[in-house]
């Protein structure tokens, strides 16, 4: 495109990656093509990716150039270690369960995953990265550089990147990076720890704008920046839902989608279902448990605990589209949130589609978190705390109802967000060539 802005987008997920990690920036590159933009972007040659969606390589366009480098990753010589060779290792479960007598191996790797891979596994890309794009912006000159993280690598390559060219640059946090949950609960030395902050006050001072995905996580980044951080939420697709035709469950099917790890099990509300079953006829009779995803161990025998494991359909990850085509069918939507210690900005990407299907939705999680102040602002939403069983006749009261929320989403939509991505971006330059 002739006189289009260049942005150099430098990202661990890409296509054919799946998952949440990848439909951020392949939605925004997508939609920034359209705005003027020129999208360049950079991912590994050979990433280790949890999930393999094949129909994402059809989402972005001609528009959109990619530019891929190897990458070397520790993940060969831990699953060899802990017994996962051949697995995919998926992100978010620190421990996937494994043989009993591998269980101090995995305390091992787990100490040097923490203490030797900092900022995280995928440290060994950041210089060969550096030196590569170097070279590249030499005759590629772009006006501006976004980092995407996790992982945190990408803000070193592009911090590396900022320090040799000068080139603006916005590194956009799509989780925390020391105030993340697990955060503490790896077996990390006070060094470690030191250097994690130091690293991570290096991106947030010398990045010419930072943004992030939720409110309390973005204040949590001005109080670690002392500078002001942009707010741009995930979002829906309006493309994927435009032959979206709602159907009649047959079952009572209680759908969720996407990683259901440990500090997701809702127990209690797997307690409550084993109680109504016993007391409603019709609902043991029509029941379904859908899990469709990466699935915890736990939450697996939490199930089977509560006497639910005969209703329980457990599916392995599905292209993104037929997920949709999933939502279209059920009776609920479950949105469990991660009960942790920074649950308050926590936003399942998954929220917004959620939105996006018409259906009801049981969100379990905070009430005054952030993925409670959107939900309440939409229509046929319920959202009660980790601890609270819900009252059947409003889960039904709900799930009868009409719903229609087109009106209340259109802030959501990839395309408006992509917009306030562009006016972002310019405003970066802009400050950056006074």
């Amino acid at each position: 495109m002739p006189n289009a802005k260049k942005v150099l987008i430098i990202t661990y997920y890409w296509p054919p990656s799946g998952g949440s990690g990848v439909q951020r920036w392949l939605h925004f590159s997508r939609y920034l093509a359209q705005m003027g933009w020129e999208p360049i972007i950079y991912t590994p040659e050979n990433a280790e990716a949890p999930i393999v969606d094949e129909s994402l390589q059809d989402s972005f366009t001609e528009s959109v150039h990619v530019i891929k480098y190897p990458i070397w990753e520790p993940f060969e010589a831990y699953k060899t270690l802990t017994g996962k060779k051949g697995k995919k290792l998926q992100t978010g479960f620190l421990n996937e369960g494994g043989k009993q007598d591998k269980k101090w191996i995995q305390k091992a790797a787990l100490w040097l995953r923490a203490n030797l891979f900092i900022p995280d596994a995928k440290k060994f890309w950041i210089k060969p990265s550096i030196k590569h794009l170097s070279d590249f912006l030499k005759d590629h000159p772009v006006d501006i550089i976004v980092s995407t993280g996790p992982p945190h690598t990408t803000h070193l390559i592009a911090l590396g990147l900022k320090r040799a060219t000068g080139t603006p640059w916005l590194a956009d946090f799509r989780d925390p990076w020391t105030n993340i949950d697990w955060f503490d609960k790896l077996p990390m030395t006070n060094t470690s720890k030191r250097k994690h902050v130091r690293l991570e006050q290096q991106v947030l001072q010398e990045a010419s704008g930072i943004s992030c995905v939720s409110r309390t996580w973005t204040k949590e980044f001005e109080v670690l920046a002392n500078r002001p951080v942009k707010l741009i939420t995930n979002g829906f697709a309006p493309t994927d839902f435009l032959h979206f035709d709602k159907k009649s469950d047959p079952h009572f099917t209680i759908l969720h989608t996407g990683s259901l790890n440990s500090d997701r099990n809702p127990h209690t509300f797997w307690k409550f279902l084993s109680y109504e079953i016993e007391r409603n006829v019709s609902l043991k009779s029509k029941l379904k448990i859908q899990l469709v995803g990466a699935v915890d161990v736990k939450v697996i025998d939490s199930i089977h605990a509560c006497g639910l494991s005969d209703f329980l359909d457990q599916r392995p990850f599905i292209p993104h589209q037929e997920v949709i085509e999933l939502m279209s069918s059920c009776s609920l939507l479950l949105l469990p949130l991660n009960n942790v210690k920074n649950q308050q900005g926590i936003i399942p990407g998954k929220l917004f589609e959620y939105l996006a299907s018409n259906q009801p939705i049981l969100a379990i999680g905070p009430k005054t978190g952030d993925s409670a102040q959107i939900l309440q602002e939409q229509a046929n939403t319920m959202v009660i705390d980790f601890d609270e069983a819900p009252q059947w006749t409003e889960i039904e009261a709900m799930c009868q109802r009409e719903t229609n929320r087109s009106s209340t989403l259109n802030a959501y939509s990839r395309q408006e967000l992509a917009k306030e991505m562009s006016a972002f971006l310019d405003e970066l330059i802009l400050t950056s060539s006074k």
